[in-house]
């Protein structure tokens, strides 16, 4: 065969083969309202991959100043595109004595303390620009 005669025709020409992928899993940013979560938040979102939903757990006994910063960073989410939600514990039925309606009184109540104060530390006592390295490594 030479270069200059046309191609032999195909016994068989056979369709397009697809690979089907499935979509991938919705991305989900436990907010916790502190420097590191704040910290990862405003990377994803500089790289144009925001997460999919802020998450925010509201114990219901944050400082005063925590709320108002939380009303600043939602709005810097929403002009973004971002989703925010916070969830809160909202009793209904108590099988314990007094109800509770915040974290405080869940600890009183139920006689239980934070790791903290049983000589265990956080992860988020830290010094927050070891923790969130990878920002300023690029």
């Amino acid at each position: 065969m030479l270069a200059t005669d046309p191609p032999a025709p195909a016994a068989h020409i056979r369709d397009i083969d697809y690979i089907r992928v499935a979509e991938p899993a919705p991305v989900v940013l436990a907010y916790g309202i502190g420097v590191d979560s704040t910290a990862l938040l405003v990377e994803l979102e500089s790289r144009r991959t925001p997460p999919d939903l802020v998450l925010t757990g509201d114990p219901g006994i944050e400082k005063p100043e925590t709320y108002e910063y939380q009303k600043m960073i939602a709005a810097w989410m929403a002009a973004r595109g971002i989703r925010y939600e916070t969830v809160r514990y909202t009793p209904r039925r108590f099988k314990h004595w007094p109800p509770y309606y915040d974290l405080l009184a869940n600890v009183l109540t139920n006689a239980t303390l934070p790791s903290i104060s049983l000589g265990r530390h956080s992860c988020s006592l830290g010094p927050a620009s070891e923790t969130v390295s990878f920002a300023r490594d690029e």
